[in-house]
C-alpha cells in the first residue's frame, strides 16, 4: 500500500469529505476571526469563552458531529430524505455545540440526539447492512463521549449527586457496549460475506470467487481486526490475471495434495497450534518455510489449513505469508490473488493474543501490532473458489464429514 492507501484503509469514498471537514473543523475559529478583524483586536477586548471545561469539551466534541454531518451529503446520494436527514441533524449539533460553548442548557438536547443518531447508525449497520467504516466508527465513539458528559453531571461539595452521577455512568458504559458490540458484528458479517460473482474478462475462463466485487469493497476490514489491501472502484482481473491466478491455484492444489494425510504434514515440519487443534479451520504453521525467503512458493506455503475433528482431518488450503510485516504480497492474479494483514492486540496482563475491539484499539496493558500480509488458497472445490475470503463453516463441517482422513494417534476430538 502507498501512504494514501494506508491513510485512508478502511474509509469509505462517501465518508471522505466528512473527514476532510473534521480535519478543517480547526481553522473555522482562525478564518472567524479573520472575517470579523478578532485577529487585530487586542486580548482584553476578546470576550472570554463561557461555561466550564467540561462545556468547553463537550462543545468540542459537539461541533465534529456537526461538521461529519454536514458534509456526509456531499458523499452519500442516497436519498433526498436521507440529505435533510444529515443537514438537520449536522445543524442540531452545531446548535448544541454553540449553547455548550456559551455556558447554556445543552445536557438534555444532546442526549436526545445523541441516541436518536445511534440508533439510526445502529440501524442501517445492523438491519440494512451497510458496513461500519473508520469515519463512521470513530464518529459514534465522539458521540458516546458527548452523551457521557451530558448523562453524568458535575459533582460540587455541596452537591455530590451520587446516585445521578452513577445511573449516567452505568448509562454511558451501556450504550458504548450496546454500539460497539452492534458495530463489531456488522464487520464481521461483512466481512464474511460473499462476494456477488462477476463477469469474467473477455476471453478468459471465469475462475470462481476471483473477479468478484464485495459491498463495501472500501472498507478494507480494519475495524474487524483484518486490513484488506484496498482496491480501486474500477479495479477488475485482466484475461492474463485470471489465467495467472487459475494456475496459482492448479499449482497450489497439485503441490499441497501430499499433505491431504495430516501426518505427512507433520512430519514435513508443519506444528498444530497449542490452543486450538481441532475445529473447522485449524492453522498449521512451519516455521522454517516462514523464514526461507521464498515468495508465494505452492511447494512450500507457511501455513496448511485444516478441518480436524472426530479423529479425521481434511486440507481445506494453505495461508502464504510474507516474511515482513508491511511488505506488499505480489498480486499475480490482480485483484482477485488479494492479501490481508490482521491487526492484534498482545495483551500483558494477562498474556494472550486477540484483535482489536471495534474502536480501533486494544486494551489496557496491550500492544497493538500489525502481522505481515497473507493470502488463502483453498484447495477443495468450495463454493466461494480458490481465492474466497474464507468458507463458510456448514459447508466444511458437511465437507469434512464426507472427505476426512483419519489420523494415527487420534488427533481431534
Amino acid at each position: 500500500m502507498n501512504p494514501v492507501q494506508t491513510l485512508l484503509a478502511g474509509i469509505a469514498p462517501d465518508h471522505v469529505p466528512a473527514l476532510l471537514a473534521v480535519l478543517l473543523l480547526p481553522l473555522l475559529p482562525v478564518l472567524l476571526r479573520r472575517l470579523t478583524g478578532g485577529l487585530s483586536a487586542r486580548p482584553a477586548e476578546r470576550s472570554p469563552a463561557s461555561g466550564n471545561l467540561v462545556d468547553r469539551w463537550a462543545a468540542a466534541l459537539l461541533a465534529v458531529s456537526c461538521a461529519v454531518h454536514l458534509a456526509l451529503p456531499l458523499g452519500h446520494h442516497d436519498s433526498p430524505l436521507l440529505t435533510v436527514g444529515f443537514l438537520g441533524s449536522g445543524i442540531a449539533y452545531g446548535w448544541l455545540a454553540l449553547r455548550a460553548r456559551e455556558g447554556k442548557r445543552w445536557r438534555l438536547g444532546t442526549v436526545l440526539l445523541v441516541v436518536a443518531t445511534l440508533v439510526g447508525y445502529l440501524v442501517v449497520v445492523g438491519a440494512a447492512g451497510e458496513e461500519p467504516d473508520q469515519v463512521g466508527i470513530a464518529t459514534a465513539l465522539v458521540e458516546l463521549a458527548a452523551l457521557g458528559f451530558a448523562l453524568v453531571p458535575l459533582r460540587t461539595p455541596a452537591r455530590p449527586r451520587r446516585a445521578a452521577r452513577f445511573w449516567g455512568s452505568a448509562g454511558t458504559v451501556t450504550a458504548v457496549v450496546v454500539v460497539g458490540a452492534v458495530i463489531w458484528v456488522g464487520s464481521f458479517l461483512a466481512h464474511r460475506a460473499n462476494p456477488a460473482a462477476a463477469s469474467p474478462a473477455a476471453g478468459a475462463a471465469p475462475v470462481v470467487g476471483l473477479d468478484h466485487e464485495h459491498a463495501h469493497e472500501h472498507a478494507a476490514r480494519a475495524q474487524a481486526g483484518v486490513i484488506m489491501r484496498p482496491l480501486g472502484a474500477n479495479d477488475h482481473a485482466t484475461a492474463a490475471q485470471q489465467q495467472a491466478a487459475a494456475e496459482l491455484a492448479a499449482a497450489t492444489k497439485q503441490a499441497t495434495a501430499r499433505y491431504a494425510d495430516l501426518n505427512a504434514a507433520l512430519a514435513a515440519g508443519y506444528r498444530l497450534p497449542p490452543v486450538k487443534s481441532t475445529g473447522p479451520d485449524v492453522h498449521l504453521e512451519n516455521k522454517a518455510f516462514a523464514k526461507d525467503g521464498r515468495t508465494l512458493d505452492p511447494a512450500r506455503p507457511e501455513m496448511l489449513v485444516y478441518a480436524i475433528d472426530g479423529g479425521r482431518a481434511t486440507l481445506l488450503g494453505v495461508v502464504f505469508v510474507m516474511e515482513v510485516a508491511g511488505a506488499p504480497g505480489p498480486a499475480p492474479g490482480g485483484p482477485g490473488t488479494r492479501w490481508h494483514a490482521h491487526n492484534l492486540c498482545v495483551s500483558l496482563l494477562p498474556p494472550g493474543l486477540g484483535i482489536v475491539s471495534p474502536y480501533g484499539g486494544c486494551p489496557a496493558f496491550s500492544l497493538n501490532l500489525t502481522s505481515g500480509e497473507m493470502m488463502h488458497v483453498w484447495v477443495v472445490d468450495n463454493p466461494g473458489g480458490p481465492f474466497a475470503e474464507g468458507l463458510d463453516a456448514a459447508w466444511v463441517r458437511g465437507y469434512h464429514a464426507t472427505h476426512g482422513l483419519a489420523v494415527a494417534g487420534g488427533t481431534g476430538g
